[in-house]
């Protein structure tokens, strides 16, 4: 203690000795170091990497996990069958794992293991509740990393329960997020947010969870899978045709100003048909049986006979009958093969498209085949051939696109898009991309330009008021500084506000304006001035002593 009491004085001693500039900059030295001090004990005391999940995961999952946090751009070490991330990317890697699909069924269900808590002395209902509670914030840290998401915050119920004699408690789950600006809430969020905390709770159904928008204050479920076919058909209808919509202007991009339209019907019905093939039957048994039977009639008495007729059952001279039989017992057929053939519902059914081409399209592949002939007529053989060239060649191609089963599925027809007068062909509409950025001027929103880039306008305007701001202080403050400083010619000394002892200057005052400047002077110097201060204190109380002391001084010097 007494070696301890002697450096405390010894740097208090030292301290004394010390300015307060210099005082405050040892301070914060010493506040760095034992900042430094204790970070670098924290972090020698937190590892590096954590686990990502607490079970192990498949070999054969590895490769799809390893390749979506590659693509994610997170860090990432393998051992064994476990994966570990930084702690400051886990949820990220979570959020990436399960949008890629890449989490095995069930991998989320060990975080009940990792926000458990092992108080025993917690009732079997407080320590649900206390899970649910951390489970319900891990979860809204993971969705909190996707980049349209705000804030997220999740509220899981307890457990389904059954009771005798009682209705059941069917599980649920509430999830509230505030979305970026400028987002909007898609059916693809929705689906996402609950399947994603129905895949963390076991038994949670995605339909039990509810997602609601806190600036709207709108709810969203996902439908019930009893429900889903007739609430996702408009969505599956656009997105059939909008796929083979593209796949059509894709193929006739060449022609510009082209209009198609694709109508699909879609078989709602769930069917499953099975045919069964049997092989040649074999004999079990064959039984066969013969019979035959032949007779003669006797001869007649000789004299004359009574005219009686023969009985109908009397043979005739060398008549008989013959009876065969054969019977074939098979083995009961053997199936061969079974072909079982289901249909899924939201099928195809029926697609129907309807193709429209410019004239003007026409025309010019016309004049590019003929080039000696213009304006052709609609009753022109050479045109009439080209037309139904084209029309036929179009036909064939979007029938393939769609699969169509009936020819009349298609239709292709030629629409005029030039209006001729006497005084020649004018477009009535531009064709191809020039009419796409004519309608998208017509279709200008300013209020939905205004809500997408207003905030960032606004950003911009505030940044430049505050540098123009800035330009015009520091602008003024030079043009003082330049208007309180006098311009001397080379060689001719300031000595206007000067006073000098002998050679040496004793101090010096000069209009700042508002300005004060510090400056730092030797010891020199500082005894100067202070003898200067005295000399005019000297000279207001006793001018003639002041003046001869002066004077001696000059003498001295000379």
């Amino acid at each position: 203690m007494e070696r301890l009491r002697q450096l405390l004085d010894y740097i208090t001693t030292q301290m004394s000795v010390l300015s307060v500039s210099q005082r405050v900059a040892i301070g914060l030295c010493a506040a760095l170091i034992v900042g430094s001090l204790l970070w670098l004990l924290k972090w020698s005391t937190v590892p590096e990497m954590v686990p990502l999940v607490n079970t192990e995961f498949a070999y054969e999952d590895l490769d799809g996990i390893e390749q979506a946090l590659g693509e994610g751009g997170v860090s990432w070490r393998t051992q064994g069958t476990r994966v570990f991330v930084r702690a400051a990317d886990r949820h990220n890697a979570l959020r990436l794992l399960h949008t890629a699909n890449a989490l095995p069924e069930g991998s989320l269900f060990d975080m009940a293991a990792a926000v458990a808590n092992q108080n025993p002395f917690q009732s079997p209902a407080d320590r649900e509740y206390s899970q649910n509670y951390a489970k319900g914030n891990e979860l809204a840290k993971i969705i909190a990393t996707y980049p349209f998401i705000k804030k997220a915050s999740v509220m899981i119920q307890n457990r389904a329960e059954r009771r005798i004699g009682g209705p059941s408690y069917v599980q649920t789950a509430s999830v509230v997020v505030t979305l970026a600006p400028g987002k909007e809430m898609t059916s693809a969020m929705v689906d996402g947010f609950a399947k994603l905390v129905a895949g963390a709770v076991a038994g949670l159904q995605p339909h039990n969870v509810n997602i609601t928008d806190s600036r709207t204050g709108q709810s969203h479920s996902v439908s019930h899978p009893d429900e889903a076919g007739g609430a996702d058909y408009l969505a599956i209808v656009k997105q059939h045709e909008g796929h083979l919509l593209s796949k059509i202007m894709n193929k006739l991009a060449d022609i510009p100003g082209l209009r198609a339209t694709v109508t699909v019907e879609l078989d709602t019905s769930k069917r499953v048909t099975r045919k069964q093939t049997h092989a040649q039957p074999q004999p079990k048994t064959e039984s066969e049986r013969s019979e035959e039977m032949t007779s003669d009639s006797a001869a007649a008495e000789p004299g004359v006979q009574a005219n009686l007729g023969q009985a109908l059952t009397a043979n005739v001279a060398g008549g008989g009958s013959t009876s065969e039989e054969t019977k074939t017992e098979y083995f009961d057929p053997q199936i061969s093969e079974t072909e079982t053939i289901e249909q899924l519902p939201f099928a195809r059914k029926q697609v129907t498209a309807t193709v429209g081409i410019p004239r003007s399209f026409l025309v010019g592949v016309y004049s590019a085949r003929y080039p000696e002939k213009t304006d052709p007529k609609d009753e022109d053989p050479e045109f009439t051939a080209l037309r139904d060239e084209q029309v036929s060649r179009i036909k064939a191609s979007v029938e393939k696109i769609v699969m169509a089963d009936d020819p009349n599925d298609v239709e292709v027809d030629v629409y005029p898009d030039m209006e001729w007068s006497a005084d020649g062909g004018g477009w009535s509409q531009v064709p191809g991309g020039v009419a796409a950025a004519v309608r998208g001027s017509d279709e200008f929103d300013a209020v939905g330009l205004a809500r997408t880039y207003g905030p960032q306008a606004g950003l911009l305007t505030l940044a430049l008021m505050s540098m123009f701001m800035m330009m015009r202080v520091v602008r003024k403050s030079s043009e003082v500084a330049r208007t309180g400083r006098k311009s001397h010619g080379p060689g001719v000394p300031d000595d206007s506000g000067t006073l000098a002892v002998g050679p040496h200057a004793v101090g010096r005052a000069e209009v700042s304006e508002s300005l004060l400047a510090g400056r730092e002077v030797d010891d020199d110097t500082l005894r100067y001035q202070e003898l200067g201060e005295e000399v005019s204190k000297m000279v207001e109380s006793d001018p003639e002593g002041a003046a001869e002391l002066l004077r001696r001084w000059v003498t001295d010097e000379q």
